[in-house]
């Protein structure tokens, strides 16, 4: 090879997604966001937005016409969501979570995990609330289930003990058989696991 001709491809920037190898799921010449342009320099992200495009007509296969309304509605909001990252300190790492919060969310949806066996938590005197604990998943979930209309699916979050689940207005820490309830607006409750449920 002619040494001349390798030496300006010495100075190109390897993240680019032609020398990775990894292109993401849209034309990067129309990418109009400033989160589009990072995603197309960055292989990592380039490959969450593949996974992304390539999970997202799985997991809404199976939905009535309605709930694939629903999803598709929220999908827009998603990446609306996503392309408003450049906000961010840290614009990559804040796009990197949004993928992973959505493919978490698609999977446990869409039906993508097994779904593992409830565990039973009794919170305070009045409360008995139901998790579904996805570990299988792009990050480690729970679906939690506060009586017969509420449901939060909760992502984890690195803790230093036990295990902490954060949702919209709600988190739930685990240790042991124990759990800590947060929720916003109300008041802390200690939780005691109660036993595990059936699937079926």
């Amino acid at each position: 090879m002619d040494k001349r001709l390798l030496a300006p491809l010495l100075l190109l920037p390897l993240s680019l997604p032609a020398l990775a190898g990894t292109a993401p799921s849209f034309d990067c010449a129309k990418a109009h966001s400033s989160a589009e342009q990072l995603i197309c320099k960055d292989a990592g992200l380039a490959t969450l937005d593949n996974e992304l495009a390539a999970l997202y007509p799985k997991a809404i296969a199976n939905f009535s016409p309605e709930q694939a309304k629903t999803e598709k509605a929220m999908q827009r909001g998603w990446i609306k969501g996503r392309n408003e990252c450049w906000k961010d300190a840290d614009p990559g790492k804040c796009i990197e979570s949004s993928y992973q919060m959505r493919i978490t969310e698609l999977q446990v949806k869409g039906g993508q995990l097994v779904v593992p066996s409830p565990v039973l938590y009794q919170c305070g005197k009045d409360l008995a609330l139901t998790a579904y604990f996805y570990n299988d998943g792009k990050l480690p979930a729970t679906v939690i289930n506060l009586g017969t209309d509420q449901q939060v699916l909760a992502y984890g979050v690195p803790t230093g003990s036990g295990a902490r689940y954060e949702g919209q207005n709600l988190s739930l820490w685990t240790k042991g058989k124990e759990a800590l309830l947060e929720r916003y607006g109300q008041p802390n409750l200690s939780c005691q696991q109660s036993g595990k449920g059936s699937n079926e």
